[in-house]
Protein backbone atom coordinates (compact mmCIF):
# COMPACT_ATOMS: atom_id res chain seq x y z
CA UNK A 1 0.00 0.00 0.00
CA UNK A 2 2.72 2.48 0.96
CA UNK A 3 4.82 1.49 -2.07
CA UNK A 4 2.03 2.28 -4.52
CA UNK A 5 1.46 5.57 -2.70
CA UNK A 6 5.09 6.63 -3.09
CA UNK A 7 5.22 5.63 -6.76
CA UNK A 8 1.97 7.49 -7.37
CA UNK A 9 3.37 10.59 -5.68
CA UNK A 10 6.60 10.34 -7.70
CA UNK A 11 4.71 10.07 -10.97
CA UNK A 12 2.48 12.96 -9.92
CA UNK A 13 5.53 15.12 -9.12
CA UNK A 14 7.03 14.22 -12.49
CA UNK A 15 3.82 15.16 -14.25
CA UNK A 16 3.61 18.52 -12.46
CA UNK A 17 7.28 19.24 -13.19
CA UNK A 18 6.82 18.38 -16.88
CA UNK A 19 3.71 20.56 -17.09
CA UNK A 20 5.53 23.46 -15.40
CA UNK A 21 8.44 23.12 -17.82
CA UNK A 22 6.05 23.10 -20.78
CA UNK A 23 4.23 26.23 -19.55
CA UNK A 24 7.51 28.11 -19.03
CA UNK A 25 8.64 27.03 -22.51
CA UNK A 26 5.41 28.37 -24.02
CA UNK A 27 5.82 31.67 -22.17
CA UNK A 28 9.42 32.03 -23.40
CA UNK A 29 8.26 31.30 -26.97
CA UNK A 30 5.58 33.98 -26.64
CA UNK A 31 8.14 36.50 -25.37
CA UNK A 32 10.50 35.63 -28.22
CA UNK A 33 7.72 36.16 -30.77
CA UNK A 34 6.87 39.52 -29.21
CA UNK A 35 10.54 40.55 -29.29
CA UNK A 36 10.92 39.47 -32.93
CA UNK A 37 7.73 41.34 -33.85
CA UNK A 38 8.97 44.49 -32.15
CA UNK A 39 12.30 44.27 -33.98
CA UNK A 40 10.76 43.60 -37.38
CA UNK A 41 8.21 46.42 -37.01
CA UNK A 42 11.02 48.95 -36.71
CA UNK A 43 11.97 50.73 -39.99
Amino acid sequence: MTESKTTFRKSLDGLIAARGRESTRQVSYRMQHQLIGAFTKRP
